[in-house]
């Protein structure tokens, strides 16, 4: 696993690209795409490690972002056509924020035509350059938290945010939704991913360290860093031996755990063997990451 720092002007892909390159490794994917202008966690999957990326995706991620007031994009930010709102100039922090935790919870977001979401077997971004617009069905998208840090008046309102939410959601769209709920039309100004699952911006290696670095596996992180948050269980070697080749397991020490609940089983070593289900005193492997003679 790598936790990178995403530059501006970079697509994840890029990033991606860059990794193979500087590792000499094929299987490279990362878990959340983040737009080219924006900044931040960036989760790398190396290896083994890609087979982990689907339990990363459903992590939470915690955005630090300025939302324009008063404006309003084709894209939903500064990329697209930006044309005047409504004036912003008579809002205060207590109607901004108010607005804001309206959005808290489980709320729809219409994916917008600049996004990577596939319609027809076609990315809307495609689509989107060949001058088409399609219809969009909203998509349940939960956010859990979202603060008004502070507000810059002017006709042209700064509102920066902090925003935890869940996959799939959109921060362009919230700038958007939120402009029209206050009447003045909303633009995504910056945006930065700081936290993504147990990832954090400050501990993120910048990509062009990671090039520069001597030996750039110092920046490795152990695979079950993708897996943080699932309960731990030990196997002892027989268990171990058997989880490796695909087969089920008794633990030494029965987990706590309500039937069918996903779990990381380790050696007595401490590496990653398997993601699966506890029954009670049993493992079920469902991802084995260190098969026999792997």
């Amino acid at each position: 696993m790598l936790n990178v720092a995403k530059p501006a002007g970079m697509t994840s892909f890029q990033v991606v690209r860059s990794v193979r390159r500087i590792f000499d490794e094929r299987h490279v994917g990362h878990a959340g795409t983040l737009d080219p202008v924006a900044t931040g966690v960036l989760p790398i999957c190396l290896g083994r490690a890609t087979r982990l990326v689907e339990y990363l995706l459903s992590e939470a991620k915690t955005y630090h972002a300025v939302i324009r007031l008063g404006e309003r994009s084709d894209t939903g930010d500064l990329e697209g056509t930006v044309t005047a709102g409504g004036s912003a100039e008579g809002l205060t922090e207590s109607q901004v924020a108010a607005a804001l935790t309206t959005f808290v919870g489980r709320i729809e977001q219409v994916p917008p035509m600049h996004s990577a979401v596939r319609h027809e077997g076609r990315h809307l971004y495609e689509l989107a350059r060949a001058g088409v617009e399609v219809e969009r069905k909203p998509r349940p998208v939960d956010i859990h938290r979202a603060e008004l840090l502070r507000l810059t008046p002017g006709p042209v309102a700064l509102a920066e945010v902090e925003v935890e939410c869940g996959r799939g959601t959109y921060l362009r769209v919230l700038a958007s939704d939120l402009g029209e709920r206050l009447g003045t039309g909303g633009v995504l100004g910056w945006l930065e991913r700081t936290a993504y699952g147990p990832f954090r911006i400050a501990e993120a290696v910048a990509l062009a360290d990671l090039e520069a670095a001597p030996d750039p596996a110092v920046h490795l992180l152990p695979p079950e860093s993708a897996v943080a948050s699932l309960p731990r269980v030990e196997l002892l070697p027989a268990g171990a031996m058997a989880v490796r080749r695909g087969s089920g397991a008794w633990l030494s020490r029965p987990a706590a755990l309500a039937p069918g609940a996903q779990v990381r089983a380790h050696a007595l070593d401490g590496r990653l063997l398997a993601i699966g289900e506890v029954h009670g005193g049993h493992f079920r492997p469902l991802k084995v990451l260190a098969p026999l003679g792997g």
